[in-house]
């Protein structure tokens, strides 16, 4: 009667714990869930103008909410929050810096998003400049990403003629530039349905400018690939459009 009795007892658990963890089979039949794209999300470009000026190019990086944005006609760059209100009211908050440089103003941006498009006009709340951003989304952002494609070497020349060389592998950053200055960081993929990368870059010898920048990515393929990066942190931001070195001769883009 015991051994009875305890071959019941191991035949409930044993079914019991089939039922909690479920047989491999099981598992590889769980789908993982979709993303779910915000439709702000994306690489989204355009012009913008400035009291009349303009006009400037401006690309802006979108996703979750978060933003960075790069002007290379203006000289500058910004990062912040978007958002959209009845699905098409639009709404970004920005932090604006030097391009690599410091911040020096914030501005508020209000507009409109319809077929892919959105109509906005900004002001800056300390220099009262005001102006109108036009922006259209760039298919580029549904291009799925592989951190494969980014292995290499790259290099950046700005327009002071700094020279920036960064190695990346399965990710990771490291590197240096004509100042002395040392790089190291990491690139992630937030979403494997989607063409932008978390950015994470440390920089140190370079006095001032020390510390960790957080920011956003994407890759543009081509006969000449490009890995764009906004990096910035409460006192400086960096932009660079990394091209791969396939010769020693590096090409200026700003």
């Amino acid at each position: 009667m015991l051994l009875i009795r305890n071959l019941c007892l191991l035949s409930v658990v044993l079914s019991l714990a089939a039922c909690v963890t479920g047989s491999p089979k099981d598992l590889e039949s769980i789908a993982p869930m979709p993303a779910v794209k915000s439709p702000l999300d994306g690489i989204w470009q355009g012009v913008f103008d400035i009291n009349g000026r303009g006009s400037y190019d401006f690309t802006a990086l979108q996703i979750q909410g978060r933003s960075t944005a790069v002007s290379v006609q203006a000289k500058a760059m910004c990062r912040g929050r978007v958002e959209l209100q009845e699905e098409q009211y639009y709404m970004a908050r920005y932090e604006l810096f030097a391009l690599d440089g410091a911040p020096f103003d914030q501005a508020t941006i209000t507009g409109t998003l319809k077929n892919q498009s959105i109509r906005s006009h900004f002001v800056t709340m300390n220099g009262g400049d005001i102006g109108a951003i036009n922006l259209d989304y760039n298919p580029i952002y549904e291009r799925k990403p592989e951190l494969t494609e980014l292995d290499g070497q790259w290099s950046f020349i700005d327009r002071d003629g700094l020279e920036t060389n960064m190695s990346i592998s399965d990710g990771g950053i490291i590197g240096s530039d004509s100042d002395d200055c040392s790089y190291q960081g990491s690139l992630a993929i937030i979403d494997p349905q989607y063409n932008l990368l978390d950015v994470v870059l440390n920089v140190s010898g370079c006095d001032s400018v020390n510390g960790e920048y957080i920011g956003l990515a994407y890759f543009e393929p081509g006969e000449e690939p490009i890995v764009h990066v906004d990096a910035l942190n409460n006192l400086y931001g960096f932009h660079y459009a990394l091209r791969r070195n396939t010769s020693p001769e590096v090409k200026v883009d700003r």
